[in-house]
């Protein structure tokens, strides 16, 4: 599907909520030659996204298997500029200096996986170049838990998460605690993104994966209407993101 499609097929291989914070990615990414870092970058679509507009990319992730499939996705697309490494983003302190510096950092979905979601801001900002940006969106605090999220989250660091979400109020404090001024803020995917998502993981959870994702598949041009029906509805949004820059 790579070698046919492109890289684009990734923005729809998970839930529908992911091609959601592309569409937001992609009006905030500055496009090379800028030095980039994934933080937590997942099946790496966004690493590749980031190379493929001309970034030198690092692209996170503490997952060695999720590392070789997008290191294999970005080989089979012939995409280069993306250096992969196995990071714990709860350790970033220790590989900071082997690092360096960025021109933008993203951060998606990220920090409610961990207990010092505030020292990771904190370190991340330590990376970025005088006039640099942070990109970063995560659970707004009001949002409906999906099928299977749990309101009350336990707190271990398991590999889900710690905390149920933000409000955008929240995001600003630790924005200025870190040392970052907010340039913008958005809501990221409205009720159409989430009810499919919902049913996505009920489909997947009686008749699999493949399944589940293949039944979906033919309802995602719905979310064309996700804004207007969120604004209607007064629906809450699943996520809330901000941009921060670092004062020159």
């Amino acid at each position: 599907m790579l070698r046919a499609f492109g890289w684009t097929p990734l923005l729809i291989h998970g839930d529908p909520c992911v091609l959601d914070r592309w569409l937001w990615l992609r009006r905030h990414l500055r496009g090379g030659p800028l030095r980039t870092f994934d933080a937590g970058c997942g099946n790496g679509a966004f690493s590749i996204y980031a190379a493929r507009e001309g970034n030198s990319v690092v692209a996170g992730s503490f997952s060695p298997r999720e590392q070789d499939d997008a290191r294999r996705r970005a080989e089979q697309l012939g995409v280069s500029g993306i250096d992969f490494r196995l990071i714990d983003l709860r350790e970033i302190e220790q590989h900071r200096d082997q690092l360096g510096r960025f021109d933008q950092i993203i951060c998606l979905e990220t920090i409610e996986h961990l207990s010092d979601d505030v020292g990771l801001v904190r370190s991340l900002a330590a990376m970025l170049e005088p006039g640099g940006r942070l990109l970063l969106s995560t659970p707004y605090d009001a949002h409906h838990p999906l099928h299977t999220e749990e309101r009350e989250p336990s707190g271990v660091e398991d590999g889900s998460h710690v905390r149920f979400g933000y409000s955008p109020e929240r995001l600003r404090e630790i924005a200025r605690e870190v040392g970052l001024e907010v340039e913008s803020e958005d809501f990221v995917s409205g009720v159409v993104s989430q009810k499919l998502t919902n049913l996505m993981r009920r489909l997947t959870a009686r008749l699999g994966r493949v399944a589940g994702w293949g039944l979906v598949l033919p309802l995602r041009p719905l979310v064309l209407l996700d804004r207007p029906l969120t604004r209607v509805l007064g629906y809450p949004h699943l996520s809330v993101a901000m941009t921060g820059v670092k004062p020159r």
